[in-house]
């Protein structure tokens, strides 16, 4: 929230990412708690929806998640096309399968799809590494 007041100094803030940081849903209480004075309208007033947790996909708290704050978006990090290779690149794949992973980004899509602009739209980012994950 600090960050949030300095940017706020230099021009306007409309999104606001938490990626980048570790997994944002292994530490469920505190980034539930931070945005939750992100769209207090006492504090920060920004739009929930201006909002999106990125994570490599830890499954439950995923589902938690969109019932808790279902109008804050969810980016999926896939960075592989199989199994096989995001258990290499994501140890956390081997707990939740690629396979239970986009049933629940399927859920998430379906919620959204009475979302205006939104429509069922999920945000999907993937890291291209040279030789490893580029080619399939």
């Amino acid at each position: 929230q600090e960050q949030l007041i300095h940017a706020r100094n230099l021009r306007p803030v409309s999104n606001v990412v938490f990626m980048g940081m570790g997994e944002p849903l292994e530490n469920y209480d505190g980034i539930i708690s931070a945005i939750r004075g992100l769209i207090d309208p006492q504090r920060f007033c920004v739009a929930p929806s201006s909002i999106t947790v990125s994570t490599v996909g830890i499954v439950g708290n995923m589902r938690r998640f969109m019932e808790d704050l279902p109008k804050v978006k969810l980016a999926v990090s896939l960075h592989a096309p199989t199994q096989e290779l995001r258990e290499q690149l994501l140890p956390v794949a081997k707990i939740y399968s690629l396979e239970t992973l986009m049933e629940v980004v399927d859920e998430y899509a379906a919620r959204m799809e009475i979302d205006g602009k939104r429509k069922g739209m999920v945000m999907a980012s993937y890291v291209l590494l040279a030789g490893v994950n580029d080619s399939d």
